[in-house]
Formats: structure tokens, sequence, C-alpha cells
């Protein structure tokens, strides 16, 4: 009766164990890397939703849009109250911005729904009426410094380069003889 070789069997064995974690190692990495997949989709989704349904109250919204129009045009020249209404679209749209801004650097979304909401933001804040809000925010603080400070970084560096709103979305020109 021949014996039984343990050191052959052991090897085996091992060898068979190390497969086996390598087998599943690739499998976790491949299921990672679709559940980032996934999650990015997601993500981008709930972006567009965000700034489309951000988009449909300012632009639906009688008041809204004829605060938004004139806040464009000049922040410090609003009444109160449409000075509080329009500081509030633009700190709901500053703090989305932020929010994306975060969950690209996070590799949570793709850099074009950070782009797409930078230029429609930036557009603003490069009008006379977004840069006299920036700059009541600056003074006021209404959200995180490093927040404000992006803001003030995109229209600094990058204003020169950006489209105002009224050029990208001409409805909400007030000097344009068709909103006359």
């Amino acid at each position: 009766m021949e014996s039984i070789n343990w050191d052959a069997i052991t090897a085996i064995t091992e060898i068979l164990g190390v497969v086996a974690v390598v087998v599943s190692l690739l499998y976790l990495g491949f299921q990672v890397k679709q559940n980032t997949r996934q999650l990015r989709q997601d993500n981008l989704r709930e972006t567009v939703r965000g700034t489309l349904d951000t988009n449909w109250y300012f632009h639906r919204d009688e008041k809204a849009f004829e605060v938004f129009g004139k806040g464009v045009e000049g922040f410090d020249t609003l009444e109160p109250q449409e000075k509080a209404h329009f500081h509030s679209i633009i700190v709901d749209l500053s703090f989305y911005l932020e929010v994306i801004r975060h969950m690209e650097m996070a590799g949570l979304i793709d850099r074009s729904a950070l782009e797409t909401n930078r230029r429609f933001l930036g557009g603003i804040l490069i009008t006379r009426g977004g840069r006299e809000w920036l700059r009541f925010a600056q003074d006021t603080r209404p959200m995180p410094g490093p927040a404000l400070d992006y803001l003030q970084k995109l229209v600094d560096e990058e204003g020169t380069e950006m489209r105002p709103i009224t050029d990208l979305q001409p409805w909400f020109s007030r000097t344009r003889s068709d909103r006359q």
C-alpha cells in the first residue's frame, strides 16, 4: 500500500485556496466597478432632476421669473422682499453647485454635470446683479466660507470666458426689445 503524499496534497490545497482568493477578489473588483458605475448614473440622473426642478421653479413661477430677471439686472435696486426672493434662489443654486462639486471630487458624478451647473450659476454671477449679490453674500456669509470663495474664484478666474445668463437664456434680459 502506497503512502499518501500529504505534502503534495497540502501544496495543491494551498494553490487552490490562492486561486479561489484571486477569483473572489477579481469578482469583488468587478462588482465594485459595476456598483460605482450605477451610482454615478443614479447621481447624474438626480443632478439633472435637481437642475430641472430648480429651473422649473423660476422659469414657470411668474413672480420668481420676474424677480430673477430684475435680480440679474441689479440686486441692489430690488425691493427688500424681491432681494430676499432673489437671494434664496441664488443661495439654493449655490448650495446645489457645492454639493455637485463635492460629488465630482469624490468621483460620484461625471464632470459634465459639474460643468453644466458651473456654467449656469457662473452665467448668473457675472451679471451686474449677480456680482452685487456676491458682494452682499461675501459680507453676510449665508453659506460656508469655502463655498463663497469658490463662487468668487469662479467669477474672478473664469468670468471673462463665461456668457451671462441673459445671453444663455435671453428671456431673462430686461433690456431686449422682445421683453418690452
